[in-house]
């Protein structure tokens, strides 16, 4: 299980080393080329503002979409259902193909964010996005691993039969490890002295 958990890193690292050059690149900005996109905007500036938050409602609402719609584990169970082709790969690679969609959507976060600084042309504007950006990356982490927790208890290995991948029943003198000392000794069988 803890290798489904690992699975989720790579991909948000990455995110996260794409988030800190956008903010270095934006933060390092000429401020004459800032004045000079605000100065040629072809947009009013009451525009602007519209357009700005038109663009940070669709940045936040894509955060809650993400969370509480797509990255739920019901949903992961509903697709494995639906796609024969998805049930068929490992736990890992779901686990790996789900992290790497969900870090995703944050560069989707960050693109509204550059496109709030181009439109407006303001700098100050665009520092919305990434803090957005941070938030919606630490709960969609926590979410995958949800999701990886769950495909770690979803048809645990030691219980599938390899040839249909369904559940099998134990054998008939199966004891659970837990019960194994509540077991009766055979009269034949020596007791162990303590």
């Amino acid at each position: 299980m803890e290798e489904l958990r690992a699975k989720r890193i790579r991909p948000f690292a990455v995110v996260a080393a794409v988030l800190l050059i956008v903010c270095i690149a934006m933060a390092r900005l000429p401020e004459s080329l800032v004045e000079l996109l605000d100065r040629n905007s072809p947009f009013t500036s009451t525009q602007k503002g519209w357009a700005y938050r038109l663009l940070a409602f669709a940045a936040i609402g894509q955060a809650l979409y993400g969370g509480f719609m797509l990255l739920r584990p019901d949903r992961v169970e509903r697709a494995l259902q639906k796609d024969q082709k998805l049930a068929r790969m490992s736990r890992a690679k779901v686990t790996s193909t789900i992290a790497r969609t969900a870090a995703t959507m944050l560069i989707f976060t960050l693109a509204y964010g550059i496109a709030a600084f181009v439109v407006t042309g303001q700098r100050g504007g665009f520092w919305l996005f990434p803090v957005v950006a941070i938030g919606q990356g630490l709960w969609y982490y926590r979410e995958v691993g949800q999701i990886a927790r769950w495909m770690g208890f979803r048809n645990e290995p030691e219980h599938l039969d390899a040839t249909r991948g369904l559940w099998t029943r134990e054998p008939a003198d199966y004891c659970p490890p837990i019960a194994r000392g509540l077991k009766p000794v055979d009269e034949g069988t020596p007791v162990p002295e303590s």
